[in-house]
């Protein structure tokens, strides 16, 4: 038999092309299986977001864990300071650790810790216990979990930044209104070690049925039919080195503490607060959990959505004026109605703030970095939470009445505005 050695040659060559072809199309198809659903992502990110925001119902849980165990309250409550400290100390861990092993691995293991956290905590024997279960573990999950997750969801949503922020952190500013009923419920029925063994097994497998479909886009991608800005597509993004090097990280840091105090120092004394300027009932301050935690949640969404049609900048600049005003209306109040009033605008305001900041950080300094650049500009949140509750006791004790505090409240607020204005002037500089 007579063979042409260039036409064998020939044969296997082409043969060698339809293979690779093949193993072409295999992995293009394999590549589509893998491309995820951002709204279903964007589901199983609000779904961790939740229970993180579960914490908002520890006040549901501490009288009765101090009357339990027979420990003094104020120790009990050292746990919650502990945790928000953790929160934001590891939020900057977060941040660092997002980038290195992706959300995925990420949100599991910080899903795991808090479930097991609160569990945890529903086996504490001592103080001790009690700090290193619900004050350390639960605060480091906290810190892991939450600023990459928002930060994960405006990833997936560049044509929706707003929208994207404000679902993720909306949902974590609800979860009160679930949990905390939740809580009174089980406390009607067992004990409240049982009770906070119980809601950790519920967001053990609330997180782990849902964290595991939770990752980063792939390098490049975006949404069908969206064309991002030539400045925005031509950037890789600032790292945080280079981003403290930028004038506008301490604007935008600045601008965060400033805007969280008014809303920080109501939701640390609503109850309070209330009683002395309104004369409310208890059954009334209980009303009040609810109607913040509605409020909180409308301001998120909906100034988050705005955000994305009339620019950052403008509505941070318009709520802090907002709330400004609001401020100095909460210092004459005298009725229950105008004091709803007032802490719907406060809660629509403080929401809506926080919905936008993660998307400002992205705008400003690029989405690639914004795991870490938006977990510093976070600490500033963690200086409010401090500064606005034990400035508003200060002046209570100091004076006699929450007057003062509310003038210091809607002075930080104008000063938020004027922040946040110099930002926006220097952006446009900067280009």
């Amino acid at each position: 038999i007579n063979i042409d050695f260039r036409s064998f040659l020939t044969i296997i060559n082409h043969g060698t092309k339809n293979q690779q072809s093949g193993k072409e199309i295999r992995m293009g198809k394999l590549e589509m299986k893998k491309q995820k659903n951002r709204w279903i992502m964007l589901f199983c990110i609000c779904c961790n977001t939740f229970c993180f925001g579960g914490v908002y119902a520890w006040s549901a849980f501490s009288g009765e864990l101090a009357n339990y165990m027979g420990w003094d309250y104020s120790k009990v409550t050292v746990a919650y300071s502990i945790m928000l400290m953790c929160v934001a100390l590891m939020g900057l861990v977060g941040g660092m650790l997002l980038q290195r092993f992706g959300a995925r691995k990420l949100m599991i293991a910080a899903g795991i810790m808090w479930g097991l956290g609160w569990f945890a905590t529903g086996m504490a024997g001592s103080i001790i216990m009690l700090y290193a279960s619900f004050g350390i573990l639960a605060g480091c999950a906290s810190g892991f979990g939450y600023n990459p997750g928002v930060v994960t969801a405006v990833s997936w949503f560049p044509d929706k930044k707003g929208f994207a922020s404000g679902m993720a952190v909306g949902t974590c500013g609800m979860a009160s209104l679930i949990v905390a009923p939740l809580a009174n419920f089980l406390l009607t029925r067992f004990n409240v070690m049982t009770a906070f063994r119980l809601v950790g097994g519920m967001f053990l497998v609330v997180s782990l049925a849902t964290s595991w479909y939770i990752d980063g886009p792939p390098a490049g991608w975006k949404p069908e039919g969206y064309t991002p800005a030539a400045a925005q597509a031509a950037s890789e993004g600032k790292t945080w080195r280079e981003m403290l090097k930028d004038p506008r990280c301490y604007l935008l840091w600045a601008t965060l503490l400033c805007a969280s105090v008014a809303g920080l120092m109501l939701i640390g004394h609503a109850s309070r607060i209330g009683q002395e300027v309104a004369g409310i009932t208890a059954a009334q301050a209980a009303l009040l959990v609810g109607i913040m935690a509605v409020a909180n949640f409308v301001g998120r969404l909906a100034l988050g959505s705005l955000s994305d049609v009339l620019g950052r900048h403008k509505v941070v600049i318009g709520v802090m004026l907002l709330c400004a005003l609001d401020m100095v209306f909460l210092s004459s109040v005298s009725t229950f109605p105008a004091f709803v009033a007032a802490i719907v605008i406060t809660g629509v305001c403080f929401g809506g703030t926080l919905a936008t900041f993660s998307a400002l950080s992205s705008d400003t300094f690029g989405a690639k970095y914004n795991g870490i650049n938006y977990s510093i500009i976070f600490t500033g949140y963690g200086i409010a939470s401090i500064v606005g509750p034990n400035v508003a006791t200060a002046i209570k004790s100091s004076t006699g009445n929450y007057s003062g505090a509310f003038i210091f409240a809607a002075v930080c607020s104008i000063l938020a505005a004027a922040l946040c204005f110099g930002a926006k002037q220097l952006n446009k500089k900067m280009g």
